[in-house]
């Protein structure tokens, strides 16, 4: 069976050495990134790769975000160094890397749209990469709206990622998260509250062409599903200092159709439980194989192998094997 791996992760050698001189890239998360070898090293990824017969990755940039290695002054230059270096990778090894998605410097929106221009529009981008927010602010904020625009224009995809830190405490009484949980559960919260925000705030309705991939299987959203479906049935009814009184009505649809029209990915650590859910929730249609990459244990080696070994065990048919596991990514990227 082929796999196209949808959501993985490397920093091409020019921006990962821009991420290496700064703050963002040596500290929290940046700190992880230095220490995973296979997020920059070329020779260790392949060596990873080789160990799986007719399996080819999309790329895209690991964290931090662009905006969280420099300011909006330098962050468009780091988004160009990173793109050219992704899309050089596909085109000097197409049979490894058979597309990428683009990052952006979402702290300079004039100039991320520029960028989501430069390479979905005029360049061979598969898509773009956004992260669940932009140094705190939400992605539905009016000033990145043409990045929506640009993407749904073109055809191509969102891919959202997490972005939650651990400056984001748990508890308000707090200033920080602990024990990691801003990740682990923070990532999952963080991810649906944009899903959400995308939806109500009328981005969703706006663009009805743009195709929006959730890392992670759509977060939390397939557990809840009916939690949403009744819990919003009375949006407003708890709130007394806004009128939410016509939001659902301009969706134009029930509400948890809204959210059947983002995709998911497989990425889940090689969980099956999660995996089956997301599945039954957006259809084999909606879900496309990923592992995260090059994250987990093994340089990356356990996830692509767990994932692979739950979607095998799935009790769905042969030809809905083949949606997830290259079928979908063909489609969604136009590989």
């Amino acid at each position: 069976m082929q796999h196209i791996d949808a959501f993985c992760h490397f920093f091409p050698q020019g921006i990962f050495h821009k991420l290496s001189q700064t703050t963002g890239g040596t500290r929290d998360i940046g700190k992880r990134i230095q220490g995973v070898r296979t997020i920059y090293d070329l020779d260790a990824r392949f060596r990873i790769m080789d160990g799986f017969a007719n399996y080819s990755q999309v790329l895209s940039l690991g964290l931090p975000p662009i905006e969280a290695m420099a300011g909006p002054r330098d962050a468009p230059e780091f988004a160009r160094v990173a793109n050219d270096g992704l899309a050089e990778l596909v085109q000097k090894y197409p049979d490894r890397f058979c597309g990428y998605v683009g990052g952006l410097p979402m702290n300079a929106p004039e100039e991320a749209a520029k960028e989501a221009e430069r390479i979905l529009l005029h360049g061979n981008a598969n898509g773009l990469q956004l992260h669940t927010n932009v140094d705190g602010a939400c992605l539905d904020e009016p000033r990145f709206l043409p990045i929506f625009e640009i993407a749904a224009k073109a055809g191509k995809p969102i891919l959202l990622h997490p972005a939650r830190t651990a400056s984001f405490a748990d508890f308000a009484a707090e200033q920080r998260s602990r024990y990691e949980i801003w990740t682990i559960f923070g990532w999952p919260y963080e991810t649906s509250a944009t899903m959400a925000r995308l939806v109500f705030s009328g981005v969703m309705t706006r663009f009805p062409r743009l195709k929006v991939l959730a890392h992670h299987l759509g977060a939390m959203i397939p557990f809840f599903d009916a939690r949403i479906d009744t819990g919003w049935a009375t949006l407003g009814s708890r709130t007394s200092d806004e009128d939410y009184s016509g939001v659902l009505k301009r969706l134009g649809k029930p509400l948890l159709d809204c959210f059947k029209d983002f995709y998911g990915d497989t990425a889940l650590c090689g969980g099956r439980a999660g995996l089956r859910c997301g599945l039954e929730f957006y259809g084999a249609d909606h879900v496309l194989f990923a592992s995260d990459a090059p994250f987990g244990p093994e340089g990356g080696r356990a996830y692509i192998r767990d994932c692979i070994v739950a979607i095998d065990s799935l009790d769905v048919t042969a030809a809905d094997k083949e949606k997830i596991c290259y079928r979908n990514a063909q489609k969604l990227f136009g590989i």
